[in-house]
């Protein structure tokens, strides 16, 4: 059955296609008659899918079971703000809202250049192919399809709800800004691929052109990324790991690998020289990102990859991993393949091996590395499983031991750069000697094996093994440098300088700074937390204070309570009437429903008794394995059962729903056998000591999930202290709670560390002299200025 959103959808598609098409002939024929019409059509394709998605939400909202994929992922239960979520709960949902975003980045980039001369036709028919393609992956794995291609016997009365993971804030916030992040990449993409097209047919390429902008995107989509990545840990921290922000989970350490070499990009973009510093590597890895966000996608979403928080079916795996292949044809084999057949190279340093170009080369190339190693660890257990046909597991292990180094290097290189750009060369020098021997003898210093990054692993050879005795101590110094010197580098550049750049240079400041206290206190914080455990039942309701073991912690059980969602189902809104039966007809023939009405006949027979609802033809019997029931009701009781639809089964009535004494009750009382309760709760409010002072009162909360296989999710009591966070999380059963009390430091550092990077990106985002938004609006003369560096 073809649903109106489906039309929609292939409208969208079919316009995004002949654009792409448009787009392309008058690129390869250098024609533009077809200029003029093109915005009309992308806006157009555009518009449709922005409708699509505004459809698709708004049957969220309201909860129209006639859609399948709402049916999937949502129910009546759920607050607003989780129905809304419930859009992207999935892979079609995700790629609907991805392709939408990407649509309407083309649009305004079309928008506002036009389509330009050829090498812009390109780039457009390009960032348009790709929106056209997962169009059409839409339409055949379309988010609109309806219900009866899930389910037989009518529109369900009830969904199947929404992954309880998935019922947060921060989830709620997460998905858009990523997929908003991954479809401005689209445009560097089709930009960088577009220079290489261009350089292979022998013309100067449009990089230095579209310098400029391809600087906003990926400014704006590492904003988001970075802003997505930081939600996604504080979910972690309060929702999934229970205290730990990072675990390296697959789908953590995916979206990690196209941050990291964004990053990159970025230092290498900004530094950008035609024919001369990055003319090859910076286009190169502009066109590359687009892969790496669509790798991350596929471990995401095509569940090959085993992650506690890949939460879409593998429906839209497969056109994903088509179309890796295809952008990296264009993304990395094209740059690939003209530099290994270039015939001259314009890039170097002229022989001096310490200048600012080669230090930029070093932090780009460790950046580089980093994002190589989680992206080997996540590649790596795939190819050996194709391979030989044993699975293995890279563990945190693998990560944290071959990243540390390069992240000391990296730090190192960072504050030398830094300083190198006031001091000069040799006072840099000397620096880098002093912090880097400093780095050396902390790694050696450790007071207790706490200290030791590998704690009290003794299974460890090799690298592993020497890694894993280093101090975290080494952090410090190669912190105290990039701080150091990144300071006095601001207080060199800004005072006199002209305001957009003040706020600039200040933004490069924050960023820098936010980046060197994140790896201090993410070291810090996993290798210091402390935890233990303690059980405390409900007669410490007269006061008494539980001590929690080898911990400065006592704790007190307040109260405990329960409760259900809903508090008092309705059952006319998630039962059958018998008119509803009535007019479903044959439909519901062998399917299961609930169903409720009035007794007003009764027929009690050897195995069973039947009772006559609403005076219909509608009966119910209720039968047992051992030939004889206990449910018993008489004539003018309402009741609400669940059981099988059987039209015509017996001569005397035109349906029976046949059902066990477990599946039928009052309406007053369900059994809960009918799964009518979605959310059962248990609660425990708390008192928390440190020290004999108390530091918190709250609630903890231990929430089951009957139709979601009796999923269970908890809500923890978190107490925000200036030096460290206590985190209470509690196993619930009746008046008894199990208690893990967590002592996590350095949170609060954390946390500004994270605010200084996101403050940071934004001053640079608006406030670059040359590239800004800010910058552009008021001066547009400065677009394509390839003389400012940062």
């Amino acid at each position: 059955m073809t649903t109106l959103g489906t039309l929609l959808l292939g409208a969208g598609t079919l316009l995004a296609a002949v654009a792409t098409t448009l787009l392309g002939v008058g690129y390869a024929r250098r024609d533009d008659r077809f200029d003029a019409l093109v915005p009309r059509v992308v806006a157009g394709a555009a518009g449709l899918l922005v409708v699509s998605l505004v459809y698709l939400t708004y049957q969220f909202v309201v909860t129209d079971y006639s859609n399948a994929y709402v049916w999937q992922n949502s129910a009546d239960y759920l607050p607003l703000l989780y129905r809304v979520t419930g859009v992207y709960a999935s892979n079609a949902g995700s790629l609907l809202l991805w392709a939408t975003l990407a649509a309407v980045v083309a649009a305004w980039a079309i928008w506002q250049r036009g389509p330009g001369d050829a090498e812009g036709r390109l780039v457009g028919a390009l960032t348009m192919g790709v929106v056209a393609y997962f169009g059409t992956v839409l339409v055949l794995d379309s988010p609109f399809r309806h219900v009866s291609t899930a389910v037989s016997g009518g529109v369900p009365t009830t969904g199947s709800g929404l992954n309880p993971l998935l019922i947060d804030p921060y989830m709620a916030i997460h998905p858009p800004l990523m997929f908003a992040a991954y479809a401005l990449l689209t445009m560097p993409f089709a930009i960088g691929a577009a220079h290489f097209v261009g350089l292979a047919r022998r013309d100067d390429g449009l990089f230095a052109a579209w310098r400029g902008a391809v600087t906003r995107w990926l400014r704006a989509a590492w904003l988001l990324l970075t802003t997505a990545l930081a939600l996604g840990a504080l979910w972690s921290y309060t929702v999934l790991g229970w205290g730990g922000i990072w675990a390296w989970d697959p789908v953590e350490t995916a979206i990690l690998v196209p941050w990291l070499f964004l990053t990159a990009t970025l230092h290498a973009v900004v530094n950008y020289r035609p024919r001369d510093r990055y003319a090859l590597l910076a286009p190169a890895m502009t066109a590359s990102t687009f892969a790496l966000v669509l790798y991350t996608t596929t471990v995401v979403r095509s569940g090959v990859f085993r992650s506690v928080h890949s939460f879409a079916d593998n429906g839209a795996g497969l056109g994903i991993v088509v179309l890796v292949g295809l952008v990296a044809l264009l993304g990395v084999g094209l740059p690939l393949g003209y530099w290994l057949v270039r015939e001259d190279d314009h890039e170097g340093s002229g022989g001096e091996w310490v200048t600012r170009s080669t230090l930029l080369h070093g932090a780009v190339l460790a950046l580089g590395l980093l994002a190589f190693v989680s992206l080997w660890g996540l590649t790596f257990p795939v190819l050996r499983d194709l391979a030989t046909g044993i699975e293995v597991e890279v563990t945190a292990r693998y990560y944290n031991r071959w990243s540390y180094p390069f992240v000391l290097v990296t730090l190192l290189l960072l504050g030398f750069y830094m300083d190198f750009d006031v001091e000069g060369k040799r006072r840099a020098l000397v620096g880098l000697g002093v912090f880097g021997a400093a780095t050396v003898v902390a790694a050696l210093y450790a007071p207790t094996t706490t200290w030791q990054l590998g704690g009290a692993d003794q299974q460890a050879t090799g690298l592993y093994a020497v890694v894993g005795q280093v101090s975290a101590l080494s952090v410090f110094p190669p912190v105290a440098y990039v701080v150091l010197a990144v300071l006095k580098r601001g207080l060199t550049r800004i005072p006199g300088a002209p305001r957009q750049t003040k706020l600039k240079q200040t933004g490069i400041v924050f960023v820098h700074i936010g980046v060197a206290l994140l790896v201090f206190s993410l070291a810090f914080t996993y290798l210091f937390t402390g935890q233990a455990s303690v059980i405390v039942e409900g007669n410490s309701e007269t006061g008494e204070r539980v001590d929690v073991p080898d911990s400065p912690y006592s704790v007190q059980a307040l109260s405990f309570g329960s409760y259900s969602v809903p508090e008092n189902p309705d059952v006319d809104r998630v039962a059958l009437s018998t008119r509803d039966i009535n007019r479903r007809g044959t439909a519901t023939n062998g399917t299961t429903q609930t169903v409720h009405g009035t007794v007003t006949d009764i027929r009690r027979g050897p195995s069973a008794t039947v009772y006559q609802l609403d005076d219909s033809g509608v009966w119910l019997g209720v039968t047992a394995a051992n030939g004889t029931t206990t449910t018993q009701f008489a004539r003018g009781d309402e009741v609400v059962a669940r059981g099988a639809v059987l039209w015509d089964y017996v001569p005397q009535a035109a349906v029976v729903v046949l059902t066990s004494p477990g599946n039928v009750g009052p309406v007053s009382d369900p059994p809960a056998s009918l799964g009518l309760t979605r959310v059962a709760g248990q609660t425990v409010d708390l008192a928390v000591y440190e020290d004999g002072q108390q530091v918190t009162v709250g609630r903890a909360a231990q929430k089951r999930y009957p139709r979601q296989g009796g999923m269970q999710t908890r809500e923890v009591i978190v107490d925000r202290g200036l030096v460290s966070d206590t985190y209470v999380i509690a196993a619930i059963q009746g008046d008894t709670a199990s208690l893990t009390v967590k002592r996590i430091p350095l949170m609060t550092p954390l946390r500004l560390s994270v605010a200084a990077l996101l403050f940071g990106m934004l001053l640079v985002f608006l406030f670059d002299p040359a590239h800004g938004v800010w910058t552009r609006l008021r001066s547009p003369s400065l677009e394509t200025d390839p003389a400012t560096s940062d």
